[in-house]
């Protein structure tokens, strides 16, 4: 009995030792003003050493990755030149026999086109990456100047996705350069309802919260054929890279990137936490002029419909776990998101680093 315990305790103790050797790199690429590419990084634990970067212009092989530096793990920062003309750059980090996952800048700059970002780059429960430069998403793209469109052109995006209503969508036409397709896929968000409530004044913040909360409901329940034909048009790679478009890309677009993380197998908190970027993004100021001369209780319900808030993306999914019994079901059941669509989903967007 007592060469049992003896036995069980090295084992134990081989377990712990296992795991506190387990180093894991946290990373992101931030592009600054002046065009170059900030990588950061955290190593835990903590400990000190070299951590090696590599670089590529391409993500589609690991070996296409070629060492650009070695700096100090402690310096948790590095800044590079971009080395070519594309748009996009992609970075891995080495250290202590671990490599982290590939790493890009998420946030595109555009001149008038707000929101614009990847929603790659994320990790699911199973530890496999979401790929980068596969679904893209923005605001309304009736601002874009040639700038905005070239770059467009350069992330190789063939499919734009219009959610705005068909009257937003005739009031703000775009044109798009040769080899995009546009496919509209109306969904509205009651904004003539809202409009005549601001203008005649009767529009508090708490008026606002209900709005935003019952505009979700609507759009979960009244767009599911929508949603729907989107799955399938990311059911067909040739469709792809593919970018979500709404007027500001933060409420339909937001739904419609949590359902695709989702099926992806991302977990809530780090959806959550994509969703929330839309507030680092749009800058109010600039959606709504003149907001300043509106009275005060005005600008508070502004801001309540212009930006995200954790409570309406949680008030609508659970809206769909107590009316379908889970997401999965109503994904399955109402969007019609097959087993098939999942896999190949899955498969086409996730890295899949044994095969590179």
């Amino acid at each position: 009995m007592q060469k049992i315990r003896h036995i069980f305790i090295i084992i134990l103790l081989l377990l712990l030792h296992a795991c506190a050797s387990t180093v894991q790199i946290t990373s992101v690429v931030e592009k600054n003003k002046d065009g170059d590419f900030l990588v950061k990084w955290e190593v835990s634990p903590d400990q000190e050493g070299k951590i090696d970067i590599y670089s590529s212009a391409s993500d589609s092989s690991l070996a296409d990755f070629v060492p650009v530096k070695s700096s100090r793990i402690e310096d948790q920062f590095a800044l590079f030149t971009p080395s070519g003309f594309g748009v996009r750059e992609y970075f891995l980090l080495k250290t202590a026999g671990t490599t982290s996952g590939i790493v890009a800048n998420r946030l595109i700059d555009m001149d008038n086109i707000k929101n614009f970002r990847d929603i790659g780059g994320y990790f699911n429960v199973n530890g496999e990456q979401v790929r980068w430069g596969k679904i893209y998403r923005s605001g309304d793209l009736s601002s874009a100047n040639l700038f905005d469109l070239e770059k467009m052109k350069k992330l190789e995006i063939k499919t734009v996705i219009d959610f705005r209503s068909k009257e937003n969508a005739a009031m703000h036409p775009y044109l798009l350069s040769s080899g995009i397709r546009k496919i509209s896929l109306p969904m509205s968000m009651g904004e003539d309802t809202l409009n005549r409530k601001i203008e005649d004044g009767s529009f508090t913040r708490s008026d606002a919260i209900r709005y935003m909360q019952d505009m979700y409901i609507g759009i979960v329940e009244n767009y599911k054929k929508e949603f729907s034909e989107m799955f399938n048009i990311l059911c067909d790679e040739n469709n792809y890279p593919v970018l979500l478009s709404e007027a500001l890309g933060k409420d339909r677009v937001g739904l419609a990137s949590y359902f695709i993380l989702y099926v992806l197998g991302v977990p809530h908190y780090i959806i959550e936490e994509d969703y929330l970027l839309s507030n680092q993004t749009i800058d109010i100021t600039k959606v709504v002029e003149n907001a300043e001369g509106f009275p005060e209780y005005i600008q508070e319900a502004l801001t309540a419909v212009l930006t995200v808030d954790r409570a309406y993306l949680n008030y609508a999914l659970d809206h769909i776990r107590q009316k379908y019994g889970s997401i999965d079901n109503y994904l399955e059941k109402e969007l019609h998101v097959t087993n098939n669509k999942k896999n190949f989903l899955r498969k086409y967007l996730l890295y899949n680093y044994n095969s590179q």
